[in-house]
């Protein structure tokens, strides 16, 4: 049965491979590199996604953003295109630290960050971590503290012990995964239904690779003890902070993740989006921006 389980899982990543090519560049970084897109012009714009995601899960946020803004689209470390060298750490100071790093090589010297679901911690960290080169930050849905309760389907993806993880990225984990994608992204969009183009042209088809699991389960492992190192320093964030939620969120809950930015942060506003889910930057592009733009106007100018 793993002899089974080990070739289906090449057979799926063969034919992942196959449909997904990266379309950006690569930028090498201390611990890995990153695979980054650039599209519009403006002020510089960083989108960070969240969980078991890539860049491709902003594409049609990333069009209309490309109005006003030069929006860089990144894959995070080990998500995505990016990668992440299994003596690296997944903390989230380690990332941004990465991501940082990506900056440099690019001369990006501040930005606006947008944030979804993980990726809203990862852009507060950077908000800590590099407080005079970040403008604003908007997070979509985002994971910012740390939580009792698990993130609803993905809670497969905590497996602490890295042969474990190991074993099961290569075998077991893609033929349930395949078996049960369909409901579990269904739970990850409620109450909106998944687009059709959500596959391919939104990166959804990407997570079954068993790359992804395995980084993906790094990730969610490192981030309670992330979390537990940030959230109590939110108060020392001074740029604009913007919460946005989808009013019926199953996967990451308003209540718990808006005050823990709203009451630490003084320059900080919050708003949900009613009847909206957890993937807002995929079925809410146009209040994901206006949102957006409100929260970079919040900002005080800073030279390009």
């Amino acid at each position: 049965m793993l002899f089974f389980a080990w070739r289906f899982t090449r057979h799926i990543d063969s034919k992942i491979e196959r449909q997904f090519q990266p379309s950006g560049s690569f930028t090498e970084v201390e611990g890995g590199s990153i695979h980054w897109y650039k599209q519009g012009s403006g002020p510089n714009l960083i989108l960070i996604h969240g969980l078991a995601g890539s860049g491709l899960n902003f594409s049609t946020l990333t069009a209309l953003l490309a109005n006003d803004y030069t929006v860089y689209v990144i894959d995070r470390p080990g998500s995505g295109f990016s990668t992440r060298q299994p003596s690296i750490s997944a903390n989230f100071d380690v990332q941004a630290t990465m991501i940082l790093q990506w900056m440099d090589k690019l001369n990006i010297e501040n930005a606006n960050l947008v944030g979804h679901s993980m990726g809203g911690a990862i852009a507060l960290r950077l908000a800590l971590d590099a407080a005079s080169r970040i403008n604003a930050v908007s997070l979509l849905c985002p994971l910012t503290t740390p939580a009792m309760d698990p993130p609803g389907p993905l809670i497969s993806l905590y497996i602490p012990h890295d042969g474990l993880r190991s074993l099961l990225a290569n075998t077991f984990a893609t033929p349930l995964r395949v078996t049960v994608g369909k409901r579990h992204v269904n739970q990850v969009f409620y109450p909106e239904l998944v687009p059709n183009k959500f596959a391919i042209q939104g990166g959804g088809a990407y997570a079954l690779h068993s790359t992804q699991f395995f980084n993906a389960s790094c990730d969610i492992v490192a981030s309670t003890r992330s979390l537990y190192k940030q959230y109590k320093r939110y108060n020392e964030i001074t740029c604009p902070v913007g919460v946005l939620f989808g009013e019926k969120d199953k996967i990451l809950k308003p209540s718990t993740h808006t005050p823990a930015v709203t009451e630490l942060i003084e320059n900080s506003i919050s708003e949900v989006v009613a009847n909206a889910g957890h993937m807002i930057p995929v079925t809410q592009p146009d209040a994901c921006k206006a949102f957006i733009d409100k929260v970079n106007q919040m900002a005080q100018p800073k030279p390009i």
